[in-house]
């Protein structure tokens, strides 16, 4: 999950898909710019509180090869990010999506390979990249909320829950019984 400062979007991005998720996937977020020694402000907590999700004190991490190579599918806020990956990364990487367009992607993309939820995910970015190849979904922004009005935080975290609940129904990523079955 990426953003600029990794305060605002791409937390509350990491967090929800982690309790979304369960254990198919080990979620990080990271920001192109990161605000070492920032943390997830106030209003971001209420947006994500009107969720039911408890953001924890969060370290902003900065966003780098390493992190980008190690990662089966890469969420995105802006079309800015992706192209600080693509310069970082040196062309386009087959494994980021912005995280609207993914949404939108999924809408028509064949569901994902796999019997577990983790390997749904770890098939995710491929089946996403068959659909953007077959027909391209914009990559549309998640606007940045930093300094604005409480109401603006709280589009912006109803927008993430929207496009992440997309995700997390086509490829099957909710928390799972023992028989591999979506809970819900």
């Amino acid at each position: 999950m990426v953003c600029t400062g990794n305060i605002c979007r791409s937390p509350a991005m990491h967090y929800l898909a982690r309790r979304e998720w369960g254990d198919a996937a080990e979620v990080t977020s990271a920001g192109i710019y990161a605000e070492i020694g920032m943390d997830v402000p106030q209003p971001m907590r209420r947006a994500a509180e009107r969720h039911a999700l408890v953001i924890p004190r969060h370290r902003p991490t900065q966003l780098d090869t390493r992190i980008l190579s190690q990662a089966d599918l890469v969420l995105v806020a802006t079309q800015q990010h992706a192209r600080w990956i693509e310069a970082e990364w040196g062309g386009v990487a087959p494994h980021v999506f912005g995280i609207k367009e993914a949404a939108e992607l999924a809408g028509r993309a064949q569901r994902p390979a796999g019997d577990t939820a983790a390997e749904r995910l770890a098939n995710a970015a491929a089946a996403l990249h068959a659909a953007r190849e077959a027909d391209p979904a914009p990559l549309r922004s998640l606007d940045d909320p930093w300094s604005l009005d409480q109401g603006t935080y709280d589009r912006v975290m109803d927008e993430i829950v929207k496009d992440l609940a997309a995700l997390t129904e086509w490829a099957g990523l909710g928390r799972t019984h023992e028989s591999g079955d979506p809970e819900r």
